[in-house]
């Protein structure tokens, strides 16, 4: 969440438990304390352009099926950036904070603020990931499911 590189040794492969109490069709991200993405989804990044995430091995365990899937690798995204338009977005009211934790209604992305990244955190509220137009259809192209983008002004968080 910081935006900075590990400067940790990092030991792989990460392992990661599926929640047995949500069976299904594998994703091809999970928002885990760590964050994991599928090998499509690795490629799909750098076929974007994408260059500013670490990627380490990972496997999910489905403890269920006694299976370890070995195509994720979790991630680590270098940069925060500060774009937010705070005129423009409607904010919640539920955060003192300017930085890291601001809840939008409605976000708003002053665009001459990226400095053309092309996928970063957002400095305003680090959990958001921020990708470019160019990145999501990047992503659909490649066929992709189940992943959820929101234009500008739709993300809430």
């Amino acid at each position: 969440m910081t935006g900075r590189p590990l400067q940790i040794e990092v030991p792989q492969p990460l392992i990661f438990t599926l929640n047995p109490l949500y069976p299904g069709k594998l994703k091809a991200m999970y928002k885990y304390r760590y964050p994991v993405v599928r090998d499509d989804l690795v490629q799909a990044l750098t076929a974007a352009g994408v260059d500013n995430i670490q990627y380490f091995q990972a496997v999910l365990r489905d403890t269920v099926a006694n299976v370890d899937h070995t195509h994720y690798k979790a991630f680590n995204i270098v940069g925060v950036v500060a774009c937010a338009d705070m005129e423009q977005s409607e904010l919640m009211g539920t955060s003192d904070s300017a930085m890291v934790d601001v809840d939008f209604r409605a976000l708003v992305i002053d665009e001459k603020k990226t400095g053309g990244m092309l996928l970063f955190r957002l400095a305003e509220s680090v959990n958001a990931i921020v990708v470019h137009e160019k990145v999501k259809k990047q992503v659909e192209a490649s066929g992709i499911e189940n992943m959820v983008f929101f234009g500008p002004g739709e993300w809430t968080g």
